[in-house]
């Protein structure tokens, strides 16, 4: 069937799991729902968006036998769509703000066109055989590896809300801070300790043991910074900014360190994308982050979302499927996030026009949409 006018839908990883645990299920009734839930998709132009960040969620699954079905699921589906860049894997959320840069140094100038050049870019639609690849044997290896990530994860999103510094202050105020004798090192390490175990504990809900575990991991790495850095606050501010791209003469003391915190995250991401585009790292410097996409979601809903006491690693994977929002037609999510957008876009006027439908749905067979007349 050839579909004229695709309308490009990104379920959340909830409802790609149970439409393929539904299609072994008990029920005869569910069971079929769920096999014929894509024709009826189909039939109606509705195409179901699949990205790295669904399989991250739908493999790491303690139970493999779940997850090998899963992946014999979507590689049987006859149609889905995907992000690619150069047409091999599926695209991770680097690998989109990697084409969003391509299309800024291309001479697109503004959300819009970045968005539409990068959806040139990246979208393919086709089997999903051709999305994921038809080894099963490749997907069966990698789930335990998508459960081992599951650490890392835990640990980002735990200590997401962690601020060594003040950063409302600036640079020139943080700079009259001292901390060059052992014993005044020695302090701050143990208060930036305390805070970093406090957040883990929130983070995580209250598990001590991984809290204590997820603080030490994170000391270990403020330490060897302390170590290699001389003893000024600014020398440590500097050097700190500087490892992330930030140039030194755009660290200025009126500053504020929130926003230079932003700046020096964008700056290592468009390092680490780099190889990705073609282009070198001091090229892409000149990209702005106000001018890509993902960028500006993402941030639109951290100022702007609920504040999360608990925060799991999932609420990783749901922050880069929220950025996609940009990028197609009709993006479900759950009812915390539909909130979070819900406050973002009211605050900010950018994303009108710039992202698709928000919508929420309780099980999978909503996916189809509102019914027609």
């Amino acid at each position: 069937m050839q579909i004229l006018k695709p309308t490009i839908i990104a379920p959340d990883s909830s409802h790609w799991a149970k439409w393929a645990d539904a299609t072994h299920a008990a029920d005869a009734v569910r069971r079929g729902e769920a096999w014929t839930l894509h024709l009826r998709l189909i039939e109606r132009g509705r195409i179901p968006l699949l990205t790295w960040h669904h399989l991250v969620e739908l493999l790491g699954v303690e139970d493999g036998r779940t997850a090998e079905r899963r992946i014999a699921f979507l590689q049987s589906l006859p149609m889905v769509a995907w992000f690619s860049l150069g047409g091999e894997g599926l695209a991770t959320i680097a690998q989109v703000l990697a084409a969003e840069a391509m299309a800024a140094c291309e001479g697109h100038a503004d959300l819009m066109s970045i968005r539409d050049r990068t959806r040139q870019l990246l979208m393919q639609t086709g089997p999903g055989h051709c999305a994921i690849g038809g080894d099963a044997l490749f997907w069966r290896e990698a789930s335990p590896l998508f459960r081992a990530r599951k650490w890392h994860s835990d640990l980002v999103a735990a200590l997401a809300p962690l601020n060594v510094f003040d950063e409302n202050r600036t640079i020139g105020e943080l700079s009259r801070l001292g901390f060059s004798s052992p014993e005044a090192k020695k302090d701050m390490l143990a208060r930036i300790r305390l805070n970093v175990l406090r957040q883990a504990t929130i983070g995580i809900g209250g598990d001590a043991a991984r809290a204590e575990a997820l603080a030490d991991q994170f000391m270990e790495r403020v330490a060897d910074g302390l170590a290699k850095s001389t003893p000024t606050a600014r020398e440590f501010l500097v050097m700190k900014l500087v490892e992330q791209g930030v140039d030194e003469e755009e660290i200025r003391d009126d500053c504020v360190l929130a926003d230079l915190s932003r700046l020096g995250v964008f700056r290592s991401q468009l390092r680490e994308v780099a190889p990705y585009t073609g282009r070198s790292f001091e090229e892409l410097k000149r990209v702005p982050m106000e001018m890509l996409p993902t960028r500006v979601v993402n941030h639109t809903l951290l100022a702007h979302g609920q504040p999360r006491e608990r925060r799991p690693g999932s609420d990783l994977n749901d922050r880069y499927l929220g950025t996609f929002a940009a990028y197609c037609d009709v993006l479900y999510v759950d009812k915390r996030t539909a909130e979070d957008f819900r406050r973002a876009i009211r605050k900010e006027p950018r994303l009108a026009g710039l992202i698709g439908e928000i919508a929420t749905a309780p099980d999978f067979d909503a996916l189809l949409g509102k019914c027609e007349g």
